[in-house]
Parts: C-alpha cells; structure tokens; sequence
C-alpha cells in the first residue's frame, strides 16, 4: 500500500511541476509573439480590420499572458484580437494560431483543412518540430528558443525577415 502511496503522490508532484512550467513559459512566449509578429508579412493583410491570434483551449495561460501584454499594440496598423477556440474545429480566420503542446495531436490530425491559408501556426513541443508547424518553441538548456520551417511559411505565402530566420538559427 505504501507502495501505491509514493507513485501517486510521485505523479500528482508530476503533473503539478508540468502545470507550474506551462504557466512560468505562457508570459516570454507571449512576449515572442509579440516581437514574432512584428517580423512577418502577411498577404493581404490591409483588408482586415483586426489582427486576429488565435489559440487552441480553454483558459489558457498563453491566452491571459497574450491579453496581458497587448496593451495598445498594433500589427501593420490593424488592432489585436486574442481568440480561444475550443478544439482545432472550431478554429476560424486568424492571422496566427497559437497551438499548446496539449491539443496538438488532435491539431495534426485535422489540422490539414489549414493548409495552404495564410495562418503563422505556432506550437510549442521540446521534442521535435511538428509537421505543420511553421513555428515551434522549445526549451533547450532550461532556455526558450525557437525553430522555424522555412517551407511551412512558404506554402502559407508569408513572408519570413531574415532577422527571424537569423534569429531561429
């Protein structure tokens, strides 16, 4: 019994240090994504009237940390948006879609309705890049980076800064 004890009580201090890191990444996530944004061109963004970001779940922390910092920010001119989506179904016209690591197998398998549009997805997964993703972040060394596949932008007509690009390296 004492045995059953520990793992619980070893995997509830699991899920309890994965919840505190989520929240501790949320606020220079959103911080990059504001300075991200401001290094992307979008094909015909002068016709709308919001910038519109996106984000996959409920009560994220990304999403508080998002309206948290937007502040009277612009991008090109045009006001922010924050919008959650309760599942990737849901998802509409945004500008960048912001993927957290919890809805992200559920992104690559309906995520292909996507294709082609003109959206910055950005997902965060340690492990390796994922497929759609034009934008990943990661943490390497205790540190926050990012990866970036050139070819995603592409097919998505956006158009990338070489300070991005550098900056990705």
């Amino acid at each position: 019994m004492k045995g059953h004890f520990t793992f619980l009580l070893a995997v509830v201090a699991l899920f309890v240090g994965m919840e505190a890191a989520a929240q501790q990444l949320a606020k220079p996530q959103a911080t990059l994504i504001y300075s991200i944004v401001r290094l992307v061109d979008w094909p015909e963004l002068y016709k709308d009237q919001t910038f519109v970001i996106g984000v996959v779940g409920d009560k994220m922390d990304i999403t508080r940390e998002l309206r948290a910092g937007k502040g009277d920010r612009t991008v090109r001119g045009k006001e922010i948006e924050i919008v959650e989506y309760a599942s990737i179904k849901e998802v509409g016209k945004c500008h960048l879609l912001f993927v957290p690591n919890e809805h992200l197998n559920s992104f690559t398998k309906s995520g292909t309705n996507l294709s082609g549009q003109p959206i910055l997805v950005m997902t965060e997964s340690s492990y390796r890049h994922p497929d759609i993703s034009v934008i990943n972040f990661s943490v390497v060394d205790g540190k926050l980076g990012i990866t970036l596949n050139e070819e995603n932008a592409k097919s998505r007509k956006l158009g990338l800064s070489k300070q991005l690009i550098n900056f990705a390296r």
